[in-house]
C-alpha cells in the first residue's frame, strides 16, 4: 500500500483506532486480562489524539486495543505508524531513520525506535519451512577498512572468512522464501541444525558452494556444489539466488544505514527476509496490520 492509499484510508487517529479495533476483534471487543467479553469503551478525546480506553466488568482492568501489540504504550499518532510501516515495506533496500524522521517530522531517535519495533514484528513471523530446491550460502556485513594515502602502502581488503564481520547464514527456496540469521558457527554440525529447523530435509535438495562445512549436510540430504573457483553457473546448480538476497541486505548497509551494531544485526535481517518473502503479496500492508494485533 503506498502513501497516497494510506492517507486515504485512515485520515485520521479515529479511523485508525477503528481498523485497529476491527482487526483485533471483528466487533466484538474483550478483555486482554481475563478474555471478559463483559467490556465497554470509554469516550476518548479525540481533540488531543488518545487512544480511547475501555473497561472490564469483570477484572476491572482498563485496557487500549493497542495493548500488548507493536503500537503498545504509543504518543506517536497512529496514522504516522501506519506511514512509517508502509514507507518500510515500500523501501526495497530499507530506510534510513533520518529519512523517516524528516518524511514524518519526528525526532531521529523517535523515528529510530519506531523502526526497530517493526522489526521486531517482523522478526518473529520468520519462521518458514522451505523444500524444493533450496540454495545456502553465507555472508559478512561490516565496513570495508579505509584505504591508505599512498598506492605502495596499500594492502588487499581481507574480505569474507577470517575478518571481524557479522556472519550471516541464510537459505532460500527458489522462487519461494527465504530464512536467514547472524551467526557465529559455521561448523558443519551448526549449519545441519539451521537446515533442518527451516528444511523439509526429505524433499528438498540442497545447493552451496564448496565450503567445507556443507559436506556434513551432504550426509543428510541431496547436496549439489558449484565450485566458484572455475564457474558460478552449472545447469541448474548455482547459488545466485541467495546472492541476490545478499545483495539487497548489502545494499541497504551500504547505500542506507552505513553501520549498525552487531546487537541489532537479527533485526535488520529480519526485515530484509520479511520484505523478500511478502515481496509478491500487494496486501503486505493489510497483513502486516493484522498479524501484529494477534498476540501470542
Amino acid at each position: 500500500m503506498d502513501l497516497i492509499e494510506v492517507m486515504k484510508r485512515f485520515p485520521d487517529q479515529d479511523a485508525c483506532i477503528l481498523h485497529l479495533e476491527n482487526v483485533r476483534w471483528n466487533g466484538e471487543a474483550e478483555c486482554p486480562h481475563c478474555g471478559s467479553k463483559d467490556v465497554y469503551k470509554r469516550i476518548h478525546e479525540t481533540e488531543t489524539g488518545r487512544i480511547g480506553r475501555w473497561n472490564c466488568q469483570e477484572c476491572k482492568a482498563t485496557f487500549k486495543v493497542t495493548a500488548g501489540t507493536v503500537f503498545h504504550g504509543t504518543k506517536i499518532a497512529l496514522q504516522k505508524w501506519f506511514l512509517a510501516i508502509s514507507l518500510m515495506l515500500n523501501a526495497k533496500k530499507s530506510l534510513s531513520s533520518h529519512q523517516l524522521a524528516r518524511d514524518l517530522k519526528l525526532n531521529q531517535k523517535t523515528a529510530w525506535s519506531m523502526m526497530h519495533k517493526i522489526r521486531a514484528e517482523m522478526a518473529t513471523k520468520g519462521n518458514v519451512l522451505l523444500e524444493g530446491i533450496i540454495e545456502a550460502d553465507e555472508t559478512y556485513i561490516g565496513g570495508k577498512p579505509r584505504k591508505r594515502n599512498k598506492k605502495e602502502d596499500r594492502e588487499p581488503i581481507k574480505r569474507g572468512r577470517g575478518t571481524n564481520k557479522d556472519a550471516i547464514i541464510g537459505l532460500v527456496q527458489r522462487g519461494g522464501k527465504v530464512v536467514a540469521k547472524l551467526t557465529d558457527n559455521l561448523t558443519g554440525r551448526a549449519i545441519l541444525d539451521f537446515i533442518k529447523k527451516h528444511v523439509k530435509m526429505n524433499e528438498s535438495e540442497l545447493m552451496t558452494d564448496e565450503f567445507r562445512s556443507y559436506q556434513r549436510v551432504g550426509k543428510e540430504m541431496k547436496h549439489r556444489v558449484i565450485n566458484h573457483q572455475e564457474q558460478y553457473v552449472d545447469g541448474d546448480v548455482h547459488t545466485n539466488t541467495i546472492e541476490g538476497f545478499w545483495s539487497l541486505l548489502k545494499r541497504a548497509w551500504y547505500g542506507q544505514h552505513h553501520h549498525y551494531k552487531t546487537a541489532y544485526t537479527p533485526l535488520y535481517v529480519a526485515e530484509a527476509c520479511y520484505k523478500y518473502n511478502y515481496r509478491d503479496n500487494d496486501n503486505v500492508f493489510d497483513k502486516f496490520i493484522s498479524e501484529s494485533m494477534i498476540l501470542t
